[in-house]
């Protein structure tokens, strides 16, 4: 077979894997009601046609099930996630869920998997030696990157999650899945925080894939919207610099609050992190500049964000879909 006819094959799978469901023409009788069906459940009580005598097999299965892989529905759909990201998205976001598994359980899965793997390779992160230095006195941030590097399902997915609104405005009018909604957007996150948690994993052991993070979010936003390249990159771009303010904003303003406050108790009271700029005999002014540069931030994150819808909807009626590509 020719290597075009293979490329037209996986395009053809990416787009519309096929799958293939054993009907169960036969007649049975059900082990539990007794049941004379064809099919591969009762109708009458529920139960699986192949369940019978317990063997190995079941008791493996059953071992499976306390983290819900009793069926072959998780290796699917991570390697699903892995050759057809934005189209797999794309159909559990339409309806097509039954062999899909549940994204927040494969999420926290692929995790401990993370972590397994990650202390088994010795890659872990130690971040208590990193942000612990004697001239660096963040103790608060050093806590919460501590707790992060120990959770990186709750890490991956609150970073991934503040994607949300530079994905819900940049590419709302998206020739592909258009107007998709903030809750869709929630789940859309959540599969990207497995792909990067599994990306993550293999640029830690190997190096040279750093790439494959935004390599991946390039691929997934591309065959999920259906821009043509151009229209793909420069909105995930501005996503990406929006993601940073938020980002940036999400982080120093309990901060710096929490010093305005602590200064306002007392004058002797020490913080974990050092603000030495600010005058500790004026916490007016302090509050003053927080809300200050808090308003600053959302404006120059809402800026890009205006603009960029403003463009997608002005766009939206001349935009070629991409879908045969």
């Amino acid at each position: 077979m020719k290597l075009k006819e293979l490329y037209h094959r996986y395009r053809t799978w990416q787009k519309t894997p096929s799958q293939k469901w054993d009907k169960g023409t036969s007649e049975q009788s059900c082990p539990n009601c007794g049941l004379e069906f064809s099919g591969n459940y009762c109708p009458i009580c529920g139960q699986k046609s192949s369940d019978g005598r317990i063997t190995w097999r079941w008791v493996w299965k059953s071992i499976l099930d306390v983290w819900g892989m009793d069926s072959k529905a998780l290796p699917y759909t991570i390697l699903q996630l892995l050759l057809r990201p934005g189209y797999l998205i794309n159909d559990y976001i339409n309806g097509h869920r039954q062999v899909c598994y549940k994204p927040v359980n494969m999420l926290f899965i692929v995790a401990i998997l993370y972590v397994i793997v990650a202390q088994l390779s010795g890659h872990n992160v130690d971040t208590e030696i990193i942000y612990t230095s004697p001239e660096n006195n963040y103790v608060l941030i050093n806590k919460v990157l501590s707790w992060l590097s120990a959770h990186p399902a709750w890490a991956a997915m609150s970073l991934t999650l503040i994607m949300i609104f530079p994905t819900y405005f940049l590419f709302h009018f998206a020739p592909r899945h258009t107007r998709h909604t903030l809750p869709e957007s929630i789940f859309i996150q959540l599969f990207m925080s497995t792909l990067m948690l599994i990306c993550a994993l293999v640029s830690d052991l190997i190096p040279e894939l750093s790439w494959l993070i935004p390599f991946y979010y390039y691929l997934t936003y591309r065959q999920l919207f259906g821009y043509r390249p151009w229209g793909t990159l420069w909105r995930l771009m501005l996503s990406a610099f929006v993601w940073f303010l938020l980002l940036i904003t999400i982080v120093a303003t309990p901060m710096v609050f929490i010093r305005a406050t602590s200064t306002a108790l007392s004058e002797d009271y020490t913080l974990s992190f050092d603000l030495s700029m600010f005058d500790s005999n004026n916490s007016n002014a302090i509050i003053l500049y927080a809300l200050v540069v808090i308003v600053l931030l959302f404006i120059i994150t809402a800026a890009p964000l205006a603009i960029g819808y403003w463009i997608s909807k002005k766009t939206a009626h001349t935009q070629n879909t991409d879908t045969q590509q």
